[in-house]
Formats: C-alpha cells, structure tokens, sequence
C-alpha cells in the first residue's frame, strides 16, 4: 500500500484525500499546522460549472439549494475607479446539475471534510523539514517523523511546504 501524505487541510487538500478515499491500494493522511479547521462564516467562494461537475462525484448534488446561489451573469470592474467594463452571461455554460455557483467557503469545507473518514486529518503538524531517501519521503512536524511514498503540497498561498522544497 502506497502512503500518501498531504501537507495542508484546506479546500484543495480535502478535495485530493476525497479523491484517494476509495482506492485501497493507497492511505492518506492530511497534515495540518493549525488545530482546528476554520469554518466560521468568512468568505464566499465562486465554483465553475467544471468544479461543480467534479465535486458531483463526491455527492454535491445534495448539498442544500437554499445554501448555495446560481448567478446568471458575472459583472468585471476596474480596480482604480470601479468603473463596470463588462458582464459575462455565465449562464450558457450551465447544464441541469452542474451550474455556476456562489456558496460560503465553510459550507465546502464542511462538505469536503464530511466525507473523509474521522481520523484522515491530523492537526498540529506544521512541517518543518522534507528529506528524500531512494524510494521514500520524510516529513518532520515538531520533531515527529513520517514516511511517505507521494507528497502532495497543499497549504496554501503562502506555503511552507513548497518553500522546503524549492529551498527559498
């Protein structure tokens, strides 16, 4: 059995572990710095009509209408003077069940979070130094180590993991 290790338990790290939750030949385990998964209200986040499509597959389709919104249309603006340069009519690529759609960040990764098994995500594991050896890769959170065989970087913008690896 492959061990897969991902370095953060955000959208995108949860969304990857979902993706390997099925496939016995390999164990996920999903890393993260904090203690806790924010999801108080916070931002609002815009799915394409592909990532609808995408997360479909993991049981979307039963998420709550009166939890998320379909615009028909999207409006640009110019930073310095709010000026509307134009709109796009978003509405053209929707299907049936895969619509643009406009929902609160914590919903998704309540979502997200729901369908992974209890003990995938283990907290308070900032990661401090990545090894390689033949065939394996070392982690090390606060002097702890793990050994994985895939290493997959997923925390964030401002990510420490990927700084580790590019070593700036």
């Amino acid at each position: 059995m492959k061990k897969i290790a991902i370095n953060g338990a955000g959208m995108s790290g949860e969304y990857i572990a979902n993706l390997f939750k099925d496939h016995k030949d390999y164990q996920v385990k999903i890393y993260e710095k904090r203690n806790s998964i924010e999801t108080d209200e916070g931002y609002g986040i815009q799915l394409s009509v592909n990532s609808v499509k995408l997360l479909n597959k993991m049981g979307f389709t039963s998420f709550a209408r009166e939890e998320k919104f379909n615009p028909k249309k999207i409006d640009f603006y110019e930073i310095k003077n709010s000026r509307k340069i134009c709109d796009l009519d978003i509405s053209k690529y929707n299907s049936e069940d895969c619509k643009y759609t406009t929902l609160k960040r914590s919903r998704l990764l309540q979502f997200l979070k729901k369908q992974l098994e209890n003990d995938i995500i283990k907290y308070n594991c900032s990661i401090d130094q990545i090894n390689y050896d033949k065939d394996t890769i070392r982690l090390i959170f606060n002097k702890n180590i793990i050994n994985c065989d895939y290493l997959i970087i997923s925390d964030g913008v401002f990510s420490k993991g990927k700084s580790l690896i590019s070593n700036n």
